[in-house]
């Protein structure tokens, strides 16, 4: 079975969408198919979350703290990768 593509959300809507998938989940009234479709559109869009995590981990990391100038990975003196 492949997964939906899920449309880009902030991080903000991803967690409220998230948050509301595991209620219904918790809530015991899902028959076993649509548990395991909530769970797959729950895992896919924890997946997403991450990769917009990952990307802003990314960019704070270029961040020069002395002139607090965004750097590339490789032209960052604190040997942050």
């Amino acid at each position: 079975m492949t997964a939906k593509k899920r449309p880009k959300v902030s991080f903000e809507e991803g967690m409220s969408e998230l948050n509301r998938l595991v209620e219904r989940m918790q809530s015991g009234e899902l028959a076993l198919g649509d548990m395991m479709s909530t769970y797959e559109q729950g895992m896919a869009l924890c997946d997403q979350l991450d990769a917009l995590l990952t990307a802003h981990e990314r960019k704070l990391e270029q961040i020069d703290p002395e002139t607090a100038e965004i750097t590339t990975f490789e032209g960052n003196k604190n040997g942050v990768q």
